[in-house]
């Protein structure tokens, strides 16, 4: 019995050393449902940091027609890994500032306006060169579980005279509790991180949760922008064209200036953007899918797989040399004792260097953030 349930364990024990971690990612931007509000742009920025860390953020333009007539406004994010204890910063004050804010846009700025009381600290309108002005204001935010709210004050923006007022624009950053946005997939041969990004795909509302959205108005988004930042050791291996703007190195000094994270490192980290736009006239649901890998058997493994080849031919060959073997064998054990020392040094070396260069990596990447919750999967 023992015997044969063997290969089962070994089976469930390597799925459980490569299985990947899935992490739910179909975000939800709504109000209440007395309210229509259009978002010009939405803006999901996703940044994974090599020490098994993470960062988002979320931006949005809202068309200034569909607020015009209020004083004050809540957007809700639906957010699946949102628990209370992740931390939520609005990004107003370090986008109040012009050399930021050109960095953020792709836009420079020729001025930069005070919406009240001569001071950036409750909003401010920037004027670009090439696209229309925008008024950046600042936020307070409530959060529970899956939900983020949003409460925008409009009191001093209604009362800019009509050539005055532009499209609103805020953003906020949230520091996940878990180490990965991404599913990540461990392999022996390479890491894989899967980016499965949807935004107000109604389908993907959870069943137990659908009763929640039902007294709510999505919001009408017409165009998304990801913005998926990764360290530069993965290579991207699928992306969908047509929606692929650019890939660039992250401008390091402009953006540890602006998001103040020692995580960003100099030469580190490659931005890949992406957009979709709704047709014309009409606003969609929007998803995006990408695949990033990373090789982990490198010159180095390579390499020492040669020494270690080369050092254990040599000791089988001492040991062949120096103790010719026996020509009659009277049992298994008999012939483990009379084994040189040279072989069991030779089959020590090589276990304890496969584990050390392919097997550790695995562990320490997979259970460095490990929670008790363990998970088999067979199919």
């Amino acid at each position: 019995m023992f015997r044969q349930s063997l290969p089962f364990l070994f089976l469930s024990f390597i799925k459980c050393i490569i299985a990947y971690s899935t992490m739910e990612n179909s975000f939800f931007l709504f109000t209440s449902n007395d309210i229509q509000v259009n978002i010009d742009r939405f803006h999901t920025c996703i940044w994974e940091f090599d020490n098994d860390s993470s960062l988002i953020e979320f931006g949005f333009e809202i068309n200034k027609e569909s607020v015009k007539s209020l004083n004050a406004i809540t957007i809700s994010l639906y957010i699946p890994w949102l628990k209370t204890t992740c931390v939520i910063e609005d990004l107003f004050p370090r986008l109040r500032d012009s050399n930021n804010s050109r960095f953020i846009f792709n836009d420079s700025i020729s001025n930069t306006e005070y919406i009240a009381n001569n001071t950036s600290d409750l909003g401010v309108t920037h004027v670009f060169s090439d696209r229309n002005r925008l008024c950046v204001l600042p936020t307070k935010t409530k959060k529970k579980d899956k939900i983020l709210d949003i409460l925008i004050d409009l009191s001093k923006y209604q009362a800019l005279s009509h050539d005055k007022k532009a499209n609103i624009y805020c953003r906020v950053s949230i520091k996940p509790t878990v180490a990965h946005i991404s599913t990540q997939k461990a392999g022996i041969g390479k890491n894989t991180i899967i980016y499965d990004i949807k935004v107000n795909e109604r389908r993907n509302i959870p069943l137990g949760e659908v009763e929640a959205f039902t007294d709510i108005n999505m919001c009408k988004i017409s165009s998304c922008f990801l913005f998926n930042i990764v360290p530069n050791k993965y290579d991207i291996v699928f992306f969908e064209s047509g929606n692929l703007k650019n890939v660039r190195t992250l401008e390091h000094d402009s953006f540890k200036e602006y998001l103040k994270d020692d995580r960003i490192k100099k030469d580190e980290l490659i931005v890949v953007f992406s957009k979709k736009t709704a047709p014309q006239g009409s606003f969609e649901s929007f998803t995006f899918f990408s695949i990033f890998s990373k090789e982990t058997i490198g010159a180095t493994q390579f390499m020492v797989a040669i020494f270690l080849n080369i050092l254990c031919g040599l000791l089988f060959f001492i040991a062949s040399f120096r103790h010719p073997p026996a020509t009659s064998v009277t049992s298994f054990f008999h012939i483990l004792w009379d084994l040189p020392g040279e072989i069991y040094a030779a089959f020590g070396v090589t276990i304890v260097l496969s584990l050390y260069l392919f097997l550790l990596p695995i562990l320490k990447k997979k259970f460095i953030n490990w929670k008790p919750r363990l998970k088999f999967n067979l199919h």
